[in-house]
């Protein structure tokens, strides 16, 4: 009933919208325009830049935002996480420094979403979430964001959204290397390097990276006694990482372009104790990926083809030891690794003017082969008093494989009724290990005001199967689960009035409405609460805001910019599941109700400074809203130049982050880093 009066009312508010514009002056509209010319929105393939993807894969009525190149730029010793966390709308929840970062759009739990690499999910099928602390910004030239469920052409599990990365070649330019080194506090130290020769017909790019940090940074430890907090060291969270990736792109033809990229990523990191924890066990997990990607495409005329195929490798090894004098338990470890195989064929064809057609079928298969999924006697689990608490965990000899197979198919028509109007609608079907089934979304796009006011409407279907995890995890999974699914409404309005004098300004407002069914959550089985296990229990009522300005002014070698995200993000529970639920109608943990950030940056001449400013609201703990990590604001400040000497440009720059030493936790227990320093230095030639 809920979901048909939510229905009722969001069709009832497109039907007054479709009135009002079917009898808007026609002196607004009397200007004869081209179809396709709505800001390249009605384009099958955005060109801008060569880069390699569609640029119509979400629906035209959802919202997509960009970082802009320039932030990536300014960011490219950081990694994704905070690249996220500072510059867009998305939530980052972090361990720390160098830790399990994880992002959640509108509400929604980090395995709702999904990470696309060069239109290949990359999302692990193991955990079904994504860690952006291990993507180092300088290995993507592009980075869009789509809000809410509306990207369904690339298969389920975008139920908040899904985060876009993309390389992208370089036609017939000079022959580029770059190479940086910088260091810092805490004895953080990053190297990296990029080779670019690009021709006419073939273009080659190499990067490496290395990134290495004790970690070792001050904080204030506020629980062992809260009345007299003090200044401590943070122990056993070092980390290296380093990544090599090769690519190389092909004109084979005036119509046909062959793409291949290879990408190598290795991760070793200490896993630190909460402030709660006195007894000093080590943690150490080591990851390894390997990404494999070709893709072929086709442009000519009224049709385009864009085939792909993808080989994903993944590998986890988790160990644990205790080096305290009475220790009882033994070192223990396992290692995971999963592979997934993906090959894609998308088909575009333009039969009519103002009409486009899509079509994509899509095959991925993954295997995992977890020491995690072993099958054994969890009645040897049952713990009924602290004399048997320790126990010998029983061993079975070779880890458990378990395979999935996935097969899709999706629809997708763009049509330009007026010039003033597109409309647009998807339809996908999934067969996941058997079980089917479908999601769409329906969408439009108007310009009130030509290339002035915008208005786009999307309503969405999606769904989310269960992970890996948490299907065949030992003691605990549960293979009866359901997929999580939700509906998605929203509405964006983008202004960008006519400005003069070298001004311009862009502001985008969206509000969207979300209902999540079946969410999974761990929670400990009835009777046992040693013995957890993943269930359906949550449905979740989610509701807010976007808004996102930029302003800029340029007047010869001088360039201003200001930018700002701001979210409003209510997510609660909509349902009891039992009289005394404390959940109900309560804000879900660890999803703060506002976020914003905004971004000053001057360039004169050679000259360059950015200005960063991030707030986060409170975060409650738990489900009834009774304890809470306190909302922090934070300030970085990026200052650099640059100059030549004969054929080489050396731009040297400063970063200090976290400017007024403020202390904060983005997870509970987990203090970040206070005030520290970065020096860096590029060499191009």
């Amino acid at each position: 009933m809920f979901k048909q009066v939510l229905l009722f009312l969001f069709m009832k508010m497109i039907n007054l919208f479709m009135i009002y514009i079917l009898f808007f002056p026609v002196a607004v509209f009397a200007q004869k325009r081209d179809s396709i010319a709505m800001r390249g929105v009605i384009d099958t393939v955005d060109v801008i830049e060569n880069r390699l993807y569609n640029a119509q894969d979400a629906n035209a009525g959802s919202r997509v935002s960009r970082i802009s190149v320039e932030v990536i730029q300014a960011n490219k010793s950081r990694s994704l996480a905070e690249l996220l966390s500072d510059n867009s709308a998305v939530y980052i929840k972090s361990l720390g420094q160098g830790a399990l970062a994880t992002a959640s759009f509108r509400g929604s739990s980090p395995s709702q979403t999904r990470v696309n690499w060069n239109g290949i999910n990359i999302t692990p099928p193991m955990a079904g979430t994504f860690d952006f602390s291990q993507i180092p910004v300088f290995f993507i030239d592009n980075v869009d964001l789509i809000h809410g469920s509306g990207h369904v052409k690339s298969g389920t599990g975008a139920i908040g959204g899904s985060v876009n990365l993309f390389n992208q070649p370089g036609w017939n330019k000079k022959n580029q290397y770059k190479i940086f080194g910088e260091y810092g506090s805490y004895n953080t130290y990053t190297a990296g390097g990029n080779l670019l020769i690009g021709k006419t017909k073939s273009s080659y790019q190499t990067r490496f990276y290395h990134q290495h940090s004790d970690n070792d940074y001050t904080y204030l430890n506020k629980i062992l006694v809260p009345t007299k907090p003090f200044r401590e060291r943070r122990k056993e969270a070092q980390y290296d990482q380093f990544g090599v990736m090769q690519e190389a792109y092909f004109k084979l033809s005036p119509d046909l372009t062959l793409s291949t990229i290879g990408w190598f990523q290795w991760g070793k990191r200490k896993l630190p104790q909460p402030l709660t924890v006195n007894v000093l066990d080590h943690e150490q997990q080591k990851e390894t990926n390997l990404r494999g990607y070709v893709g072929l495409d086709y442009i000519k005329g009224k049709h385009q083809f864009f085939a792909k195929a993808a080989y994903l490798h993944y590998r986890l090894r988790y160990d644990k030891w205790n080096d305290g004098e009475n220790g009882v338990f033994p070192p223990e470890g396992n290692s995971n690794k999963s592979e997934t195989y993906t090959i894609s064929g998308d088909y575009h064809c333009n039969p009519l003017s103002g009409l486009y057609l899509n079509t994509t079928l899509t095959y991925a298969y993954d295997r995992v082969d977890a020491e995690s999924y072993m099958e054994i006697d969890s009645s040897k689990y049952y713990i009924d008093g602290l004399d048997s608490a320790h126990y010998e965990i029983p061993t079975v000899a070779g880890p458990s494989i378990k395979n999935r197979e996935v097969f899709s198919w999706q629809a997708n028509a763009r049509w330009s009724v007026f010039p003033w109007l597109l409309i647009n609608g998807q339809f996908m079907t999934e067969w996941n290990d058997g079980k089917n089934v479908s999601t769409y979304s329906m969408g439009f796009l108007s310009q009130i005001l030509q290339d002035i006011l915008t208005i786009r409407g999307n309503v969405s279907y999606n769904y989310r199967f269960p992970s890996m995890n948490d299907l065949y995890w030992r003691p605990g999974g549960n293979p009866g689960l359901k997929p999580e699914k939700g509906y998605s409404y929203d509405i964006t309005f983008t202004y960008v009035p006519r400005l003069e004098h070298g001004f311009h300004l862009n502001t985008v407002v969206s509000s969207y409405l979300m209902t999540i069914d079946d969410w999974i959550i761990w929670l400990p089985e009835d009777g046992k609460q040693w013995f957890w296990t993943p269930q359906n229990v949550r449905d979740v009522l989610s509701y807010g805001c976007e808004v996102f300005m930029r302003g800029d002014y340029k007047a010869k070698d001088f360039n201003l910019s200001v930018t700002t995200n701001y979210t409003v993000s209510v997510s609660k529970t909509r349902k009891k599941n039992h009289k005394d639920d404390g959940s109900y109608m309560r804000q879900i943990p660890y999803v703060p109700k506002y976020k914003w950030n905004t971004r000053l940056s001057v360039k004169y001449k050679k000259h360059f400074f950015a200005y960063q400013v991030s707030y986060f609201d409170k975060r409650f703990l738990t489900t009834d809203e009774s304890y809470s990590t306190p909302a922090y604001t934070v300030h970085n400040l990026l200052a650099g130049s640059s100059f030549d000497i004969g054929n080489i440009r050396i731009s040297p720059q400063v970063r200090i982050d976290n400017l007024f030493d403020t202390y904060y936790e983005s997870t509970k227990y987990y203090p970040m880093p206070l005030r520290n320093c970065l020096m860096s230095v590029v060499f191009e030639f």
